[in-house]
C-alpha cells in the first residue's frame, strides 16, 4: 500500500487538477536550458524521474525541450489523468515519494517541481537517493507570485495565504530543515546550490482567480470562505492606482513570478 499524501495536496489537487493544468504558469524557459546544462555530462538516454508531477508541467517540458525519457510519478488519480492526457510521450505510474515505482540507480536526476515541501522528510530523500545513480542529480523547482516585484500580487497573496493553515508551504521554508541533518548530508552533496530566474508571466484578468483557486488549500474552502474571498480578489484588481485591465476585457499584464530552483548530487 502507498504511504497517503498529505491530506490537503491529495482533497485539494483531487478536485482541481483541470483548474491546476489551465491556470498554473509553465516555467521560464532560462531555468529549462539551465536544467539541461546541469546534466550535459550524463550520458544519452538520460533517464528522469518528475517526482510529484502533478498535471505534467514540468513534464513536457523535460521531454520537448530537454529531450529526456521521464518517467512521471504522481499519487493523485485526477492529476495523473490529466498529465497522461496532456503529455503521452511519458511513463506515468502511480506512486509517492516515500514508495517510487522504478528500479535502484535507474535514473540520472529527480526532478521535484512544486512539491517537496510536501514530503520534505528523510524517508523521502532516502527514496530519492536509491533511484538515483551515483551523482545523480536532484533538483527541487517553485514557481512564487512575487511580492517583491509587485503590490498587487502582494496585496492578493496577504488575502489568500491566512488560508493556509497549517498546510506545509515552500515560502514557510521547513523544507530546507531537512537538509540541515546528518543523515541527509551522508546522502548527498550539501549545501544545496540556489539560483533564482525572474518569470513575468503574461496573463489576462480572468486568469487570476483560477490561479488562486489552483492552490490545493484555497480549493477545499468552503462555499462562503471562497465566495467572500473571491469578492476581496477582485476588490483588489478593481483598485485604479494598479491600472489593471477592467472586469471582462481582453488586456494583458504582466503576473510577476519568480521561480527558485535548487539542485544537488547524490554522494
Amino acid at each position: 500500500m502507498l504511504a497517503a499524501p498529505h491530506s490537503t495536496a491529495s482533497n485539494g489537487f483531487q478536485a482541481q487538477a483541470d483548474a491546476y493544468a489551465k491556470a498554473r504558469p509553465s516555467y521560464p524557459a532560462e531555468s529549462i536550458a539551465f536544467i539541461s546544462k546541469l546534466m550535459a555530462g550524463h550520458q544519452q538516454p538520460q533517464n528522469v524521474l518528475d517526482l510529484g508531477a502533478g498535471t505534467g508541467i514540468m513534464t513536457k517540458l523535460l521531454i520537448d525541450q530537454c529531450g529526456f525519457e521521464v518517467t512521471a510519478v504522481e499519487p493523485v488519480d485526477n492529476m495523473r489523468l490529466k498529465l497522461e492526457s496532456i503529455v503521452s510521450k511519458a511513463t506515468s505510474v502511480k506512486g509517492t515519494a516515500w514508495a517510487i515505482p522504478v528500479e535502484d540507480e535507474s535514473q540520472d536526476m529527480v526532478m521535484l517541481a512544486q512539491c517537496f515541501h510536501w514530503f520534505d522528510d528523510i524517508k523521502s530523500l532516502k527514496e530519492i537517493h536509491r533511484v538515483l545513480k551515483p551523482g545523480g542529480l536532484i533538483i527541487l523547482v517553485w514557481n512564487m507570485e512575487s511580492r517583491e516585484r509587485s503590490e498587487w500580487v502582494a496585496k492578493l497573496r496577504d488575502l489568500y495565504e491566512v488560508y493556509d493553515g497549517s498546510a506545509p508551504q515552500y515560502r514557510k521554508g521547513y523544507w530546507k530543515n531537512v537538509f540541515d541533518t546528518k543523515e541527509a548530508q551522508e546522502l548527498y552533496a550539501l549545501p544545496l546550490q540556489h539560483k533564482r530566474f525572474v518569470f513575468d508571466v503574461p496573463a489576462k484578468r480572468d486568469h487570476v482567480w483560477p490561479r488562486i483557486m489552483s492552490k490545493s488549500y484555497i480549493a477545499i474552502l468552503d462555499q462562503e470562505k471562497c465566495e467572500k474571498l473571491h469578492q476581496d480578489v477582485e476588490a483588489v484588481l478593481d483598485d485604479p492606482k494598479y491600472n489593471l485591465p477592467i472586469n471582462g476585457s481582453d488586456g494583458e499584464f504582466i503576473y510577476c513570478h519568480d521561480t527558485d530552483m535548487y539542485w544537488g548530487y547524490k554522494k
